[in-house]
Parts: structure tokens; sequence; C-alpha cells
């Protein structure tokens, strides 16, 4: 009696890439409901601490559309980093469906004998503004060095300040891997363009007899009336020795909900 062989072989094939893709589902943390920017599972963050930054990445996907996902996680269950990241993105659909506009930040603690792991994903859409040199040298400037002293939100916020304005084009990635002296004249200016600004809006309400604000307040402005370097979240060049923005977290309401975007590949990651 004669089998099908290769019919059979087919089908196992097919089989085991199913079991495999279940076996990567069942690992990768389920998309969050309600949705979030900010997912801390390994409890490496205080309460403050995912407020702020998720008030700061809900500001900047709204004026962006760009979106920046966080994920802690204390174990990868057998996959690289990078192999997380990347599955994170594809299943939270993180980014846009248009533009794949999205980021996935993500960080494993170091603990016990276990090393500390830190990847940066970028969607399609993003690969050219951050590619993989410019991702790498995020680990390792912005991350890693605060990660060696514990301090998880540290490292997180210089990444995700840096990420955002090269993200919404205010800062290249040129100017970033130039280093603290690109840094400082970015700052500087973002500072002048500040205060410019700020003299305008000043005449501008002078010359009309006065004027109140939002809050109710003539002649004073509320978290975010002044934009720096461009964005709603503060400016390029934030005092930090490599650059980035320095931004402030501000309310209005939750995250919206993520887009349906794709990822490629793209990104880079370091351990320590």
């Amino acid at each position: 009696m004669k089998f099908p062989i290769k019919k059979i072989n087919a089908a196992a094939a097919l089989l085991l890439v199913a079991a495999l893709l279940q076996t990567v589902a069942a690992q990768v943390p389920t998309r969050p409901d309600p949705p979030r920017l900010v997912n801390d599972l390994a409890g490496i963050l205080s309460p403050s601490q995912v407020k702020w930054l998720e008030d700061s990445l809900v500001r900047f996907d709204r004026h962006t559309s760009n979106q920046v996902v966080v994920v802690t996680i204390d174990d990868l269950g057998g996959m690289d980093p990078a192999e997380m990241a990347y599955e994170i993105g594809e299943q939270w659909q993180v980014g846009t469906a248009d533009d794949n506009n999205g980021v996935v930040v993500l960080v494993k603690p170091k603990k016990g004998s276990s090393r500390g792991q830190a990847f940066i994903a970028t969607g399609y859409g993003l690969e050219g503004a951050l590619p993989d040199a410019t991702c790498k040298m995020i680990v390792e400037r912005e991350m890693i060095p605060h990660f060696k002293q514990n301090d998880y939100f540290g490292g997180i916020r210089a990444a995700v300040g840096v990420i955002c304005p090269i993200a919404a084009g205010e800062y290249s990635k040129e100017r970033y891997e130039e280093g603290s002296d690109a840094s400082a004249v970015a700052g500087l200016l973002g500072l002048l363009g500040a205060f410019a600004i700020f003299f305008i809006i000043v005449a501008l309400t002078r010359k009309h007899g006065g004027g109140n604000n939002r809050n109710g307040n003539s002649g004073t402005f509320g978290p975010g009336g002044i934009f720096l370097g461009g964005l709603p979240f503060g400016g390029i060049g934030g005092g930090r020795s490599h650059g980035g923005s320095d931004f402030g977290g501000f309310g209005g309401g939750g995250f919206g909900g993520f887009g349906g975007g794709s990822f490629g590949g793209g990104g880079a990651g370091g351990s320590w």
C-alpha cells in the first residue's frame, strides 16, 4: 500500500509551523485592555513614573500619530529580545496602518544571575528615521548606563526623550550621532526659540489689550502652552550628555488605542 508521503510531509510541516506560532503567541504578553502605551509587567517603575511616561507618550501620539510603546517584562520565555519586541509590535499592532509608525521599547531587567536586556523595535515607517545603528546608540548611550545603576525610569525616559523628537522629524539621527556638542547647540536653539515665541505672544497679547487664557488667568500660560523645538512636550537637548528631548508629562485623557501598524525587523538592542 502506497502512502502520499509528500502530502503527509507538507501537512506535518504546516502543523509544526502552526504549533510554533501558537507557542510564540502564548509567550507574548496579551495586548492591554484598556490599551496603554506604558506596560510595566516587570514592576520596575513606580505608579507616578508610569503615569508620567504614559501621559507624555499619549500626548506625543496625539500630536504626531507616532506610537511609542514601553514594555518591561521579567521573562522572555526563551525568545530573544528582538523577536519578543517585534512580536509585541505585530500582535499589538503598534502604530497606524497607513504609516506603520510604531516603536516598541522593551526592557527585561537584570535579576539574579540573568542578564538585563533592552531592545528598540521600529515599525516599517520609522526604519529610515530610526535605523538600526541609531537604535543601538540609544540603547547603549541612554538606557544601559542608567540600568546599570538600577535606574530604570531614568533609562527609559532618556531613551524616549531621543526617540520621540527623531521620529517626529524635529531632531535628526545625524545630529544625535554627532554627540554632546551637537546636543548642546540643539538645546540652546530650542531654548532661544521658546523665548522668541514667548515674547511674540506677550507682545501680541499686550497689543490687543490683554486677554485670558484657557485657565482664566490673564497673562499666564498653561502646561504645553509654549512648545519648545516644535514639540508639545519639551525642547531638544534636555541637558543630558547625549541629547534628546527632556519632555514633561501632561494629562488630558487616556490613550485611544493601537492603529494596526506592522513591523519588519528594524531596530537594535543590548545587554548588561
